[in-house]
């Protein structure tokens, strides 16, 4: 099973990645190098595990026990489950939006103009506010045919985010969208603090606070109703903050207003611990932007299934800069195109060689041809025709570049070949092409040189032979 994740997350990541030297340049296998690495029945096996719409399930969209996310299949939640079960968040919790870009026509595709993707699929996130890591993701897929509880539909949205971290200390920092004194209420009692600004119409937030006039910038006002903590705080217009583990008392930033001739910015504490910690999701975006998988698709599913192989390479990733011991980690780029070249040299670790060996293109394995025993082989003929040759794998695109950089051309480049690898399934000729696919990696360069090199020769004798 991970060797399969492994080829199916190597295929999303590698059109970021030049793979020159995994492709094959014969004219009749020049595909690109899974081909090489994954004997066709096992891919088959492979798009069946991970088989993405389940037609069983196939029931139009506003009937009784359908579920929106069917086109993702089981891939949706086994990812999920993999993000849960690698890594534990820190203490300090962040829920927020994402989006997936989207402009397609789809029943709940949604518009946030706060979000540098306006349009798209909406998503729930549950981050470590420290390092972005993604624990949990939850698709919004419109109105759902379960009712929501008395208390809300964001209400039940964060319980269902926060559930697994009931009790073990975490702190939520959330926005007003979702936050509400209900909620905090109840976070506290099942061992949860949390921090976030809050809407002054909700229900809980005393009148007296919300008719209360702050005069200048800095100011404050404080209610206290049991665990938790309401501050009304002015600042370019009044903020109101609400939280059951900070205070309210002011605290000198260390900064430098310059509007107020360099006078040290002074601010609540609830404030400063909200600014700090609540952007985890937004730094989860922010570093899936810079690697995005470039893909044009009219299926909105899969414009899903690849983002999330987005958060599983940047989850990944926080994992390694959690536990490495290097001095100096990678970059999240160096580290991706690291991650690639090890999954695509794992991948020849699979015993091909125990598949069944179909009629067809070659599966051998494109690495291990320089490490195996390799014999070669007449071809054997098939229909009437007593001897079949084919064109050489090694010196006819080699022979072809050759001709191309010294301005000559010729219909048939190369060599053709009654004889090819047993093991590997490609046509050779025996002298000098099989023992240079078998020895070098760069089997056409190595061609080149030595056909450079002959020919230098050559013309060093006739120079002698001359004079």
């Amino acid at each position: 099973m991970r060797r399969f994740i492994a080829l199916l997350f190597t295929m999303t990541l590698v059109c970021q990645l030049d793979v020159s030297e995994y492709w094959t340049t014969d004219p009749v296998t020049s595909t690109p190098f899974f081909r090489d690495i994954m004997a066709r029945d096992r891919f088959y096996l492979l798009l069946t595990f991970f088989h993405l719409n389940n037609n069983e399930n196939n029931i139009p969209r506003g009937q009784d026990g359908h579920d929106p996310l069917f086109k993702l299949g089981t891939l949706y939640h086994n990812i999920l489950h993999r993000f849960q079960s690698y890594y534990y968040p820190g203490q300090n919790l962040t829920i927020d939006e994402c989006m997936v870009p989207w402009r397609g026509n789809l029943s709940f595709k949604t518009y946030n103009p706060d979000k540098p993707s306006k349009y798209g699929l909406k998503a729930y996130m549950l981050c470590d506010s420290k390092n972005g890591f993604c624990s949990k993701f939850k698709l919004y897929t419109g109105k759902p045919l379960i009712p929501h509880s008395s208390n809300g539909a964001t209400y039940d949205l964060t319980m269902d985010l926060l559930r697994g971290h009931f009790g073990k200390g975490h702190i939520l920092y959330c926005d007003n969208y979702y936050s509400s004194p209900q909620l905090f209420s109840d976070l506290w009692e099942l061992g949860v603090g949390a921090t976030g600004t809050v809407r002054p119409n909700r229900k809980g937030v005393p009148d007296e606070l919300k008719n209360l006039k702050l005069r200048a910038k800095g100011e404050t006002a404080v209610v206290n109703k049991g665990p938790l903590n309401l501050t009304k705080y002015l600042d370019h217009k009044p903020v109101y903050m609400l939280s059951t583990v900070s205070t309210s008392e002011n605290i000198d930033t260390n900064r430098k207003d310059p509007r107020t001739s360099g006078e040290n910015i002074i601010r609540p504490r609830v404030v400063i611990e909200y600014n700090s910690k609540m952007g985890g999701v937004d730094r989860s975006d922010q570093m899936i932007s810079y690697c995005k998988i470039p893909i044009k698709t009219l299926k909105w599913w899969k414009k899903v299934i690849f983002h999330m192989f987005s958060m599983a390479a940047l989850n990944s990733y926080l994992i390694y800069k959690s536990t490495t011991t290097e001095r100096s980690s990678l970059l999240f780029r160096n580290y991706r195109r690291k991650l690639i070249k090890q999954l695509i040299e794992k991948s020849n670790d699979v015993g091909l060689h125990e598949a069944k060996k179909s009629a067809g293109r070659p599966s051998g394995k494109q690495l291990e041809r320089l490490t195996g025993r390799h014999f070669a082989e007449k071809i054997i003929p098939t229909g009437t025709k007593l001897t079949l040759t084919r064109r050489c794998i090694v010196c006819t695109p080699a022979e072809r570049e050759l001709l191309a950089s010294a301005g000559e051309k010729r219909r048939r480049p190369g060599r053709d070949t009654s004889f090819n690898c047993a093991e590997c399934n490609v046509a050779l000729c025996i002298d000098p092409c099989f023992k240079l696919y078998h020895k070098y990696k760069e089997y056409n360069l190595a061609y080149k040189r030595q056909k450079l090199a002959a020919g230098a020769v050559r013309n060093v004798n006739e120079n002698n032979t001359e004079e």
